[in-house]
């Protein structure tokens, strides 16, 4: 492969990694797995080339259904090697106060009191 088809590959994991994940969960809800349709469905809604789809069923497929969606797909990886990039793309994850249980501890009485 040479370096052009490099950078293609690359770039084309790195918005599937970013932006579909995102785009799954807020149409269908948060979910280890989505079905090949939800993800076909976000990927054409964000305009993500459909060439690179590979990567969005890699993100969000067990194995067995990805194995099975590569027959539709214009170019395949192995699924380890594109999850692994896919993986590694992917932004860490962030957690909001609100899902952090040591934020939402009620503390009342606490404090400078004139009683």
């Amino acid at each position: 492969m040479g370096w052009f088809r490099r950078f293609q590959v690359h770039w084309a994991a790195k918005q599937y990694a970013r932006r579909l994940g995102p785009a799954l969960a807020r149409a269908y809800g948060h979910s280890e797995f989505y079905s090949p349709g939800q993800i076909r469905a976000a990927t054409a809604k964000l305009g993500l080339n459909p060439r690179y789809l590979m990567f969005g069923y890699a993100g969000f497929l067990p194995e067995a259904e990805y194995i099975s969606a590569a027959l539709e797909m214009p170019v395949g990886l192995p699924y380890v090697e594109a999850r692994e990039l896919f993986e590694r793309l992917r932004p860490a994850s962030l957690f909001s106060a609100s899902s952090n249980p040591e934020t939402s501890i009620k503390i009342e009485g606490v404090g400078y009191s004139d009683r």
